[in-house]
């Protein structure tokens, strides 16, 4: 039965005066209709109204096709079903009209009775979800994306909180540190899963700059790796930061046979020198071995000092373009002659500088016998425009050199060779330099077998 305004006796809503029915049906966010026991719409919200582009008029008294929807058959077949058993049904349902984009959303259908319980139309009801769905469709491409990206990296991926524990690790992780995500997850931390009790990763900055670590760890089957470690500052929930580890190890060794390579090449070169002049044999060894205690004691890390330590070596590299006669004349070297000798520097840098070494080799054989004032050779250089390295090994240089047998005189030992690096010292040296080298030997923590003579000989 339908009241004084067409609209059917919904239950408790018979208490509602037939005029707030009407208003209530009207005044719904959501858009709703009413149909008739043969499937004739009866009334039309105004959100309705508005979701299928006709007016009230145009749709009251038409069916399901007639108000151009597309699924028209599909929404009377669910009419039918709801009038045969009554009750409350949902559907998902995808809105489609003409010349409109599909909405997606549920279509609650509701049928209506009168007060001895018979059918008399159905309420349906639309929930328009098409931004949620979208919004869910995103979400799931977005997570398969970011599946995806992270099963492709081959470094291993983590994500850190604000105390640096983990919140995520990406399955790479296995091939680097041969544990699972779940195994590595339960270390907690890098530095746990490294094996580090303190390193860099326990205090990351707080200016929170992007950093690159490099660590050796060994793994739990005992093979020690090289990891290169990106270090990323992020804002995202939890996470604090993004770090990406990345296995060195194969370039580390290749770098470390390189180097042996390019080290074995440049020493047998040495040895040429050395073989032309008895008299230096050793000589750029113990240079060598002076140089590297004065930078240790000077804080230099053991990578710079192994490029001391081949820098020292190869300091005279350039004698081999040297005559022998001028190299062993025991008299008196004439200008000419002393000049040859000068262009040693200068012959060494042109061998060594198309070298690709991991250090400044061929500027530390170039400047080895420049000094601080601006009167060394070959370029006159100042003092702040000699690298430390080249100023440690021309003060290591001089006093091997003087304390050494020369063709031209003997030895003149160490209380000698230090007189004369206390004479050069601020002019010629160094002085920070000279003060650590003297240290060392006065107080014998340096000595290096082969020198003549000792402190207090002649």
């Amino acid at each position: 039965m339908l009241d004084g305004v067409g609209l059917p006796l919904l239950g408790h809503a018979a208490a509602l005066t037939p005029f707030n029915r009407s208003t209530v049906f009207r005044m719904l966010p959501m858009p709703a209709y009413i149909k008739d026991v043969d499937l004739v719409f009866t009334h039309a919200n105004p959100a309705y109204c508005e979701l299928v582009g006709l007016d009230a008029d145009d749709i009251v008294g038409s069916r399901a096709a007639q108000v151009g929807l597309l699924d028209a058959t599909w929404h009377e077949e669910t009419d039918r079903k709801i009038l045969a058993e009554g009750g409350v049904a949902t559907f998902p349902v995808n809105v489609r009209r003409l010349g409109a984009p599909a909405l997606r959303g549920e279509i609650f259908k509701i049928r209506l009775d009168d007060e001895t319980g018979r059918a008399v139309g159905i309420l349906g009801v639309f929930i328009d979800r098409t931004a949620q769905f979208e919004t869910e469709q995103q979400l799931v491409e977005s997570q398969t994306i970011h599946r995806l990206v992270v099963e492709s990296i081959s470094d291993a991926v983590f994500l850190l909180d604000h105390e640096h524990r983990f919140v995520f690790v990406g399955p790479a992780v296995t091939g680097i540190f041969g544990l699972a995500p779940r195994e590595a997850m339960a270390h907690g931390t890098l530095c746990a899963l490294l094996g580090c009790d303190s390193c860099e990763l326990h205090s990351l900055r707080r200016d929170r700059e992007t950093r690159n670590i490099e660590r050796s760890f060994t793994r739990a089957d005992g093979e020690v790796r090289d990891v290169l470690m990106t270090v990323k500052p992020i804002e995202i929930g939890a996470c604090r930061w993004l770090v990406t580890c990345h296995d060195v190890t194969d370039r580390n060794d290749s770098l470390k046979r390189l180097k042996a390579s390019m080290v074995q090449t440049v020493q047998a070169l040495c040895t040429t020198v050395e073989q032309r002049d008895p008299y230096v044999t050793g000589h750029q060894d113990r240079v060598a071995d002076l140089a590297v205690a004065i930078g240790r004691v000077m804080g230099m890390d053991e990578d710079r000092l192994e490029g001391l330590r081949l820098g020292a070596i190869v300091h005279d590299i350039g004698k081999i373009n040297v005559p022998i006669q001028i190299l062993s004349k025991p008299g008196k070297l004439s200008g000419p002659e002393f000049e040859i000798i000068r262009s040693h520097a200068e012959v060494g840098y042109q061998i060594l500088k198309d070298i690709d070494f991991p250090w400044p080799i061929a500027r530390m054989v170039r400047e080895h016998h420049e000094a601080i004032d601006g009167s060394g050779y070959p370029l006159g250089l100042t003092g702040d425009q000699l690298l430390l390295e080249s100023r440690i090994i021309a003060v290591a240089d001089v006093l091997e050199a003087v304390t050494s047998h020369r063709p031209y005189r003997p030895g003149l030992g160490l209380t000698k060779g230090l007189e004369i690096l206390r004479e050069m010292r601020g002019a010629k040296l160094d002085p920070e330099v000279v003060d650590v080298c003297v240290s060392l030997i006065e107080r014998q923590q340096m000595s290096v077998p082969g020198w003549v003579g000792a402190i207090g000989s002649g």
